[in-house]
């Protein structure tokens, strides 16, 4: 279900100026001339004016068919899976939304299944648990979003599911240098509480600490040693 679609045939869904950036004052009675641009609604097709700084900073992403008008044309406003709908569109189409670099920027695409929103809504509709604190989770952090790859898990589930990060300097998921103490600090997070494990002299006892943790505790988390060289 759901054929991938290459990140270079996505769609930017940025709004586009047409020709040039002007200045001019919001109204009568302003003080200051602003910069304004006529736009291109990538959503509906709607040209209008705004300002150049909302768009830049990712304030604006359509002309408002994002809140009103897009939710009456395909009948789905006031749908509880509607901004979650929205949210994966724009992290992975959007280049001006804040977490694009972590999604569209990485190659993570929407399958063509799911850029209609009615397919993804009538998935979420079949598939959530209707019970509260779940929420939408790749299961391959490494591919994007598609039937087959998504599912709704709770905040500890998608913590474990977590790419070691980017700032990581140990090469291994929950250790980390501590340059007060200089040693190396190993730690858990569960449920959005970090649980420090211990501190160690040299980087492989706090590798090993954390990893003997998760195994005599019988936790879901990866070993620090399965995300090494991953990030």
């Amino acid at each position: 279900m759901g054929d991938w679609v290459m990140s270079e045939n996505i769609k930017d869904m940025t709004p586009k100026l047409l020709g040039e950036t002007y200045l001019r004052k919001a109204s009568e009675s302003s003080k200051k001339k602003r910069r304004y641009g006529l736009y291109e609604c990538q959503y509906c097709g709607k040209e209008w004016e705004t300002l150049e700084s909302s768009v830049r900073c990712g304030d604006t992403k359509s002309c408002g068919c994002l809140r009103k008008g897009m939710n009456k044309t395909h009948g789905f406003v006031g749908n509880r899976f509607l901004n979650t709908w929205y949210g994966m569109i724009n992290r992975c189409n959007t280049p001006i939304d804040k977490n694009y670099k972590n999604y569209g920027a990485r190659g993570i695409t929407v399958c063509e299944e799911w850029l209609e929103v009615k397919n993804f809504i009538n998935w979420a509709e079949s598939t959530h648990p209707n019970i509260a604190g779940v929420s939408l989770d790749r299961i391959d952090n490494d591919k994007g979003y598609s039937p087959d790859n998504c599912r709704w898990a709770d905040a500890t589930t998608q913590c474990v599911n977590q790419r070691i990060r980017k700032d990581n300097t140990s090469g291994y998921a929950g250790v980390a240098w501590n340059p007060n103490n200089k040693n190396w600090r190993a730690f858990i997070d569960l449920t959005k509480v970090r649980f420090n494990i211990g501190s160690f002299k040299t980087k492989e006892e706090a590798v090993l600490a954390r990893d003997t943790y998760i195994i005599e505790n019988g936790l879901p988390h990866k070993l620090s040693t399965d995300y090494r060289g991953n990030k």
